[in-house]
């Protein structure tokens, strides 16, 4: 099916007419998903209008019907049926070019989330940083910049353990990193380095574990880094 057998054997007028049969609505509505222009070029926004008019005229019948009326058929219901038709038409036609349009849209975004380089730092910056002991904080605990640098120093000073676990999860979405064995240095900081090109703009929560000697991890604290453009 293509546009010059569409118009030479009326497919627009006998799709709205609901004489088309069903494996030639089938085509005509694939075709019309891959290839919404069609929608202007064979003139259907016209088509639609006029048979707008006609219902606004009281009772005209579309001037392709050539179904036979029942005796239990009045105007008020062919008039509210051909006008269910010609929305539910728009909608779908309408529907399909926002399906369209939206695939070629996340199509492009996968592409460029797939492509794209992690952005080179801009400078450096060192931080340190207090954990909260009672929870995970609801807000963030510091914020670096997109690109920037950073070289954490968590104070974990006040904890008995001397190994550590650290956990980052991009908060509501999902895990980024595991740090195991980190050991804290003579002045009770874990000296955590980051690239917040790395990690793209966001919130992530940073989980400070204490390992035990048997390799069991207990929850010591937690910060939450706000990476901003």
């Amino acid at each position: 099916m293509d546009r010059e057998f569409i118009i030479k054997n009326q497919i627009v007028e006998r799709y709205l007419a609901g004489r088309l049969p069903p494996r030639g609505v089938t085509d005509f509505e694939r075709l019309i998903r891959s290839r919404p222009q069609l929608i202007e070029e064979l003139g259907l926004p016209e088509k639609v209008n006029a048979g707008l008019r006609l219902l606004d005229a009281a009772g005209i019948a579309e001037p392709w019907s050539e179904k036979p009326k029942k005796v239990w058929e009045k105007p008020a219901f062919t008039m509210g049926a051909a006008g269910l038709a010609v929305i539910a038409l728009i909608a779908c036609l309408v529907l399909a070019m926002q399906v369209s349009s939206r695939e070629a849209t996340i199509a492009k975004q996968k592409a460029e989330n797939m492509e794209r380089a992690i952005a080179p730092s801009t400078g450096k910056r060192t931080i340190i940083v207090g954990v909260a002991r009672n929870g995970p904080p609801s807000q963030a605990t510091l914020s670096i910049s997109y690109g920037q640098f950073a070289e954490m120093k968590v104070d974990v000073s006040s904890s008995r353990y001397s190994s550590f676990k650290v956990s980052i999860d991009r908060v509501n979405q999902g895990r980024v990193a595991v740090l195991d064995g980190v050991e804290k240095d003579s002045n009770g900081h874990l000296r955590l380095s980051l690239n917040a090109g790395a990690f793209g703009p966001g919130d992530y929560m940073v989980a400070i574990e204490g390992l035990t000697m048997r390799r069991e991890s207990v929850p010591v604290g937690w910060f939450r880094i706000n990476v901003s453009r």
